[in-house]
């Protein structure tokens, strides 16, 4: 039987210190500089590359990605680079006579037809890219231990590490799939965390739906003011609802969102800015419906979609763990 957190303040919250506390170390830090682009796609035995490397900028990007370069801009993209593997020449000695020196001719002749493409996207930060990772990471997909976390289908292979969401698509040689050997050579090569955001350890555990957080920069639920946020989806006796975060800039930051979402839902209070360091509001979304909110110093976080009798529990963990960040 889980625990909740609160009922754990000393190893769980020693934990989230220690992460918020490695989390302010590493933004304090300057960032790495970032590698020459050449430098990104790795010298791989038997392969080279026919195609590229190609360098398209946030002005450029709806080049390659026409229709889908809106979002990762919400994300501060920064640059892309890609670049398409070939498979170099393969020995087909005629005079192989063994059914095993066939076969081996064979996986060789289907090996020879194979293209990989490796796109790498370089957003501003680490959470930047983690976050439009998770926008199209699909629900259920099993995790590969790449960077922070990759998944896999039958011809493409994504992953996300520091700053970098790389992706990766074979074409042709589907007898035999050479994504994992290209996005460990690839992953190996970038520089940045391999840990997750560190905020992913505050939500509760309580009928957490597994790997299908969202991470968006701007335009959290449809409103332009609500920026940093993360949203957790729970099933918890029958009720569908997502818990979120929203990191403001300081506290007025939080202040000034508290009092724009009152405004924009209409709720008491919201023509007056009663939104003091701390407190808590129903806001009737004409977007979203019902929305509880709490808000503290630099977080505020609340409930969506089918609020139920365990919100309240679940607001107060996680509370209690927004609030090591602060410490």
């Amino acid at each position: 039987m889980r625990r909740r957190l609160c009922s754990l303040p000393g190893a769980l919250l020693a934990l989230l210190a220690a992460s918020a506390s490695a989390s302010s170390q590493a933004a304090a830090e300057p960032k790495p500089a970032t590698p020459p682009t050449a430098s990104l796609f790795p010298k791989i035995e038997g392969w080279r590359i026919s195609d590229g490397p190609t360098r398209y900028t946030p002005e450029t990007l709806f080049e390659y990605i026409d229709g889908g370069a809106d979002l990762f801009l919400q994300f501060d993209f920064q640059d892309l680079a890609c670049a398409t593997y070939v498979k170099d020449g393969v020995d087909r000695d005629k005079n192989r006579r063994s059914a095993r020196a066939s076969q081996d001719g064979d996986r060789s002749r289907a090996a020879a037809g194979a293209e990989i493409t490796v796109d790498i996207y370089h957003h501003r930060d680490a959470m930047r890219a983690f976050g439009i990772y998770t926008q199209e990471r699909p629900t259920g997909t099993t995790p590969l231990p790449i960077g922070i976390e990759g998944y896999a289908g039958q011809d493409y292979l994504e992953f996300v590490v520091g700053p970098y969401y790389v992706k990766l698509v074979q074409s042709g040689g589907r007898e035999t799939s050479f994504l994992r050997l290209f996005a460990d050579k690839v992953a190996a090569g970038l520089p940045g965390t391999r840990e997750a955001p560190a905020i992913l350890k505050c939500f509760p555990d309580r009928g957490k739906r597994a790997r299908a957080e969202k991470l968006a920069a701007r335009d959290f639920l449809g409103h332009p003011f609500l920026h940093d946020a993360v949203a957790v989806p729970y099933q918890i006796n029958g009720a569908n609802l997502r818990l979120f975060a929203v990191e403001g800039k300081d506290s007025a930051d939080v202040r000034a969102m508290v009092k724009r979402y009152r405004a924009a839902g209409k709720s008491p209070g919201a023509e007056a800015d009663s939104a003091g360091s701390e407190g808590s509001a129903t806001v009737k979304d004409p977007l979203n419906g019902e929305v509880v909110l709490r808000w503290k110093g630099r977080w505020l976080w609340g409930v969506v979609d089918q609020p139920c009798t365990e919100c309240k529990a679940l607001l107060d963990e996680l509370g209690l763990s927004l609030s090591v960040f602060d410490r």
